[in-house]
């Protein structure tokens, strides 16, 4: 959900009025959810009816076997199979059309996005484009609500995330990097009508076994992904009383989850709860939009997502980003900061109002402490010269009106130039 720029300049209590009466739409998703749930794959694209599945997902998928997960449930039910595993983070335009075309030439009847965000991204945007004319690019939401592009359903997706991050499995968003301008593209939208075409995977296989092997740095780094979508879902101005009970819920179990996740990745339960929370956080973000955090995040993630600049993770620039932004905005909602640090695990209880919500960012801190992420742009390689650049970009977001307190291009500079010196 993308705010309108009328609702900006309304009084506190329109806004208010909204979170009593608003939409909050689910897609089209059914979701199987638990250990093992991959091993339904084949009768799942069986009984969809598909005679050829395209399989979108990138070379870790392959070089450590994953990808056999999936694989071999569908060769058990004699389901032919196409493998297309070209995708890399901060997913390409390019890549997009290449595996449109694909799907189109080999007639593809259902497609499977394995792997991280990226690879869903992709697949998402892939079954859309290849039943639809055009480019990837002319699909982009470029104004508030505006979800009407998509004319024919998409080839029917499944979803089967293998990091507990962005959630994309349960929600009807893409994020594409496009190069002719090295900026972040939101590709899909909420149905406009019921039955409307719909990027929305028709299935998510959520099976925590896949994570287990995933690697210490990225459980870190997709997990505070995750808690980053919950706080701009649930700070956002079109946030709701569904959204909010979702990422309450979801912060909390971050809070818990994460440290012992990162700790021991074999450790199921964990893993089971970090899945669980990225999953609704795509949920949630879906319907109040995301705000300040990632209008960063996607700029910074657009000029720094390919070769010869450095590649920067989402979840890494997300990391980098959200203490300053939750400072710049809890006075702006003291109340829903405080709830923020008392689910992070501070002590607020004496506390005046506006130092509850201050104790948001070191709730925060010392979860991004317990996991050992960087935390600031210098030390990832973003050079200070370019910080102008994507303080631009970040004003080019679409959400850049969801978010609780004004956004300007200077406001932007002005984090950068924090998150580039980070903090202790």
């Amino acid at each position: 959900m993308i705010i309108s720029k009328n609702l900006r300049g309304c009084a506190v209590n329109v806004i208010e009025r909204f979170r009593r009466s608003f939409p909050f739409n689910w897609g089209v998703t059914t979701i199987e959810f638990g250990a093992g749930k991959t091993q339904l794959t084949g009768k799942i694209v069986k009984a969809m009816k598909a005679k050829r599945v395209l399989v979108i997902t990138d070379p870790v998928m392959l070089k450590t076997g994953i990808i056999n997960s999936i694989m071999e449930p569908l060769k058990k039910e004699k389901i032919d199979s196409i493998i297309f595993s070209e995708v890399e983070p901060n997913p390409l335009d390019q890549i997009v059309e290449k595996g449109a075309a694909i799907a189109r030439a080999e007639k593809a009847g259902i497609i499977i996005g394995l792997g991280g965000g990226s690879s869903i991204d992709t697949a998402k945007a892939v079954s859309m484009l290849a039943a639809n004319p055009g480019s990837i690019r002319d699909y982009q939401i470029k104004e508030p609500f505006d979800f009407e592009k998509i004319k024919n359903h998409p080839i029917p997706l499944i979803a089967v995330p293998t990091t507990s991050g962005t959630g994309t499995e349960g929600n009807f968003w893409s994020i594409i990097t496009n190069t002719e301008n090295w900026s972040k593209m939101a590709i899909g939208g909420a149905p406009v009508f019921p039955g409307a075409p719909c990027i929305a995977a028709k299935v998510a296989i959520n099976d925590p076994l896949l994570t287990i092997s995933l690697p210490a740095f990225q459980t870190a780094s997709t997990g505070v992904d995750a808690f980053a979508h919950h706080y701009d879902a649930y700070t956002a101005n079109l946030s709701n009383p569904i959204s909010d009970a979702l990422s309450e819920y979801s912060i909390n179990l971050i809070q818990n989850y994460l440290p012992i996740a990162y700790a021991n990745g074999k450790d199921l339960e964990a893993r089971e709860m970090m899945m669980l929370a990225s999953l609704l956080g795509g949920i949630s973000f879906a319907n109040s939009d995301c705000s300040g955090v990632h209008c960063l995040a996607e700029a910074l993630g657009g000029m720094y997502g390919n070769p010869p600049k450095p590649v920067i993770a989402h979840g890494l620039a997300c990391s980098i980003f959200l203490p300053w932004m939750m400072e710049f905005n809890s006075m702006t909602d003291p109340v829903k900061h405080g709830n923020v640090a008392r689910l992070l695990g501070e002590n607020t209880g004496e506390l005046p109002l506006t130092d509850r919500a201050l104790k948001c960012v070191d709730g925060l801190k010392r979860l991004i402490r317990s996991v050992e992420l960087p935390r600031s742009l210098e030390s990832l390689g973003v050079k200070e010269g370019d910080l102008p650049a994507v303080a631009e970009r970040a004003t080019w977001n679409v959400s850049v009106e969801s978010n609780p307190r004004v956004l300007t291009y200077d406001v932007f500079l002005s984090i950068l130039k924090k998150a580039f010196k980070g903090w202790d």
